[in-house]
């Protein structure tokens, strides 16, 4: 789902692609946002872009 946002899918497009609800979707995000400690989407990409670089070694 990270991921997902990352790429600068919106919560539809998110949700259409999970077979989601758009509420469910957002729910997700929000989870994220609030598991990482982030306050928007934006910090979500830097945040993956961290992870992609860290397991590459």
């Amino acid at each position: 789902m990270a991921e997902l946002v990352a790429k600068g899918s919106t919560n539809r497009e998110i949700a259409a692609r999970l077979c989601l609800s758009e509420r469910t979707a957002q729910n997700h995000v929000q989870h994220i946002l609030t598991k990482l400690d982030l306050a928007n989407r934006s910090q979500v990409t830097a945040w993956v872009a961290r992870q992609d670089v860290s397991t590459r070694g």
